[in-house]
């Protein structure tokens, strides 16, 4: 049963107020920090009936298996115990091409179908959310956590767990949705990423980084790139409301411009100015554990 929070999530202020053209997804922003974020908080049976409806086929993307083997490779400066925890592993994508990295490559995940299918390819895969008892204190180099912290109740908690299992001067890597994105100007209430139980947090670059500062994350660098333009063609067009993003319309769009000059040195240029901005997509944010 869902319930409603009176407080931020963020930094426990009491001073929120509903989101103008956002009140179907019962929005609200705090005035003390700015932070978006849901006032509905789904309990146990909510979730465990929205994620226990998972078909698991997930869309497995070569292009997001290269950004992954160049992430790895950034991520080798902080090899020193030799693990990585990825943190919503769906159903180990990642892990595959850590472990081919010769990392010692755990993982999280909610619902028992994702945790089956790695456990039948060998990974080390646990049906939890992030719950530092897991593990040792400072126990992985490096945490990632790809599309995570917007699903999450309770994130100043999940913020708390990972910063106990990141060992001082190691990595925490992750990405989530922007909601200072050009397609959530444009789109605004029917911005697909607004999708109750799904996502309950919405971030922007202060409020990630005022959270991971909370628990000694000092920012590297945090940045915001892409735009959908299938999330944006698809909403746009539709008369009925927002549609769900085409993933394969957006995986044939990367596989053109990686394929083109022109187009690559036209991407970047975009994703030049969506970083200035602000504006992308995508939030990526590297943190270094700090103590």
């Amino acid at each position: 049963m869902a319930e409603l929070a009176f407080a931020c999530p963020l930094c426990g202020g009491g001073r929120i107020e509903p989101l103008h053209r956002y009140e179907r997804a019962q929005l609200s922003r705090c005035h003390t920090c700015g932070f978006v974020f849901s006032m509905r908080r789904p309990g146990d049976d909510e979730l465990g009936r929205h994620y226990g409806g998972y078909s698991r086929m997930d869309f497995d993307s070569p292009l997001t298996r290269q950004r992954y083997r160049e992430l790895l490779e950034r991520f080798e400066r902080y090899r020193a115990l030799g693990r990585i925890l990825d943190v919503g592993c769906g159903i180990g994508f990642f892990l595959e091409e850590a472990q081919r990295d010769r990392w010692d490559a755990r993982g999280t995940e909610f619902g028992s179908r994702a945790v089956e299918i790695n456990l039948a390819k060998g990974f080390d895969v646990v049906d939890a959310a992030t719950d530092a008892a897991l593990f040792e204190p400072g126990y992985f180099d490096v945490v990632t956590a790809f599309e995570v912290i917007e699903h999450v109740r309770d994130p100043r908690a999940h913020i708390a767990s990972i910063a106990r299992l990141v060992r001082p001067g190691g990595l925490f890597y992750c990405t989530t949705p922007n909601f200072d994105s050009l397609s959530r100007r444009v789109l605004r209430d029917r911005w697909t990423v607004i999708d109750y139980p799904e996502h309950l947090n919405y971030f922007t670059l202060s409020t990630l980084e005022r959270l991971l500062g909370c628990f000694g994350f000092a920012a590297l660098e945090v940045v915001s790139t892409g735009l959908s333009f299938a999330r944006l063609q698809r909403t746009l067009t539709s008369a009925d409301g927002p549609a769900q993003p085409g993933a394969t319309l957006d995986e044939s769009l990367r596989s053109q411009f990686d394929r083109s000059r022109f187009l690559t040195g036209a991407r970047n240029a975009v994703n030049g100015v969506l970083g200035v901005t602000g504006t992308g997509d995508t939030l990526k944010g590297w943190f270094e554990r700090r103590g």
